[in-house]
């Protein structure tokens, strides 16, 4: 393995998590606030596209299958936001929580488990929700 420490600075060896992360979202709420603004100063220009797209046939792509069919089993909407809200906080946070010293994902149970289930859950979701 190689040290990436050697002949570096303090300043050149600060940590990703809280520094690069925290860039990495302001950049994104940066460019965020950039289109919300030229959609309020500049409505004309995103109007064809969205004439564009409600004419037109929407189909769902296949990766949000799994997630418009929870949704179809779940009629609470408030319930339903909390819930994928909560499946997407888990999926961040699973790296933050592994505190194993191996890299390799077959030597470790319980995040293997974690990841072949929802992988199982997406496709046959996805299946089902296809075959409807």
């Amino acid at each position: 393995m190689v040290d990436y420490s050697k002949g570096r600075s303090e300043e050149e060896l600060e940590p990703f998590f809280p520094n690069e992360i925290l860039r990495h979202t302001l950049l994104s709420f940066l460019l965020l606030s950039a289109i919300m603004l030229g959609v309020l100063f500049l409505p004309e220009s995103y109007m064809n596209t969205v004439e564009e797209s409600a004419s037109s046939v929407n189909k769902i792509p296949w990766f949000l299958l799994p997630f418009y069919y929870i949704s179809g089993l779940i009629n609470h909407k408030a319930l339903f936001l909390f819930i994928i809200t909560l499946y997407a906080m888990a999926f961040i946070s699973v790296p933050f929580l592994d505190r194993n010293s191996e890299r390799s994902l077959w030597n470790k149970p319980v995040f293997l488990l974690i990841v072949l289930v929802n992988l199982l859950m997406i496709l046959a979701l996805g299946i089902i929700k296809y075959i409807q």
